[in-house]
């Protein structure tokens, strides 16, 4: 066998190895997208992806990466305050708060300063109890937001303050604790008002409970309208069934496609398997 047929094995073993990875590559494309992106540059997400490849909206779980949006928890003191309750509150404030402060009115100062009148009042505003000075540091009266603050964790709110207090971590247990405090104040504040996105959101929940209990046999009113306990069942049990149906034809979609796609690989290697195969024969065969 001469040069030439040595270059003809050596350039059929090349085509046969580009072959090889010019399918992995075209896979890669397929199922990963192109560009530099996981589902390539062009979409934001795996849902916009399946949503584009396939004509249906299929809900894929995003996971971590340093791409993904990470979405802030907002803190709405004045939708906790508006479901606050004061007898928990009165149950928290004498099992935390009661061995060191008093709150009925002309009660005597313990280890910390009586507490009656004091939402909206200054932050030391009790002239025969001996303060620690750390609240002069900070700034207003005692408003909602700055007790909030202050029994969230006061040695973090006032630096230095003598207070011997973690805290009250739980959000629902601050506002209960707060509205318990107001009811022994005089000059208390305005409540702060729910945050406007929150409200709305909290409103169609309420909207939600009311249709649910309707199909358990009550009747619920939506925009002004008396729905009956068949009527709102009949809605829920056509909206589960559509959810169900629409989500068993997307996964049949995405197989039917996967499968399609897999077949094309596989016939496309055959091929170029075939191919190359014959370019051996031919080449050795001189």
């Amino acid at each position: 066998m001469g040069e030439l047929g040595f270059n003809k094995i050596f350039g059929a073993l090349l085509a046969v190895v580009l072959i090889v990875m010019g399918l992995r590559e075209l896979t890669a494309m397929v199922f990963h997208g192109e560009g530099g992106g996981h589902y390539g540059e062009e979409y934001e997400s795996a849902n916009e992806w399946a949503e584009k490849k396939f004509a249906y909206r299929v809900n894929i779980a995003e996971t971590g990466g340093s791409g993904a949006e990470v979405i802030e928890e907002v803190y709405d003191l004045g939708l906790l305050l508006a479901s606050a309750d004061i007898s928990r509150g009165e149950r928290s404030f004498k099992a935390k708060c009661a061995s060191c402060h008093t709150i009925e009115q002309g009660g005597a100062n313990g280890t910390g300063p009586n507490l009656y009148d004091t939402m909206g009042a200054a932050k030391q505003h009790l002239a025969e109890f001996n303060y620690s000075g750390a609240l002069d540091a900070t700034e207003g009266d005692w408003s909602w937001e700055r007790m909030d603050a202050w029994l969230e964790n006061p040695s973090r709110y006032a630096r230095g303050t003598s207070m011997a207090f973690a805290g009250l971590k739980r959000d629902d247990e601050r506002a209960n604790v707060l509205v318990y405090l107001a009811e022994y104040s005089t000059k208390t504040p305005p409540m702060p008002e729910p945050l406007p996105a929150v409200a709305e959101e909290a409103e169609a929940e309420a909207v939600a409970e009311g249709v649910t209990e309707a199909a358990a046999g009550d009747e619920a009113t939506v925009d002004g309208d008396v729905m009956d306990a068949d009527t709102a069942g009949d809605i829920v049990e056509g909206a589960v069934e559509a959810a169900e149906d629409a989500a068993t034809e997307a996964e049949a979609t995405l197989e039917d496609a996967i499968e399609a796609a897999a077949d094309e690989g596989e016939a496309a290697v055959e091929e170029a398997t075939d191919a190359a195969e014959a370019a051996l024969e031919d080449a050795t065969g001189e």
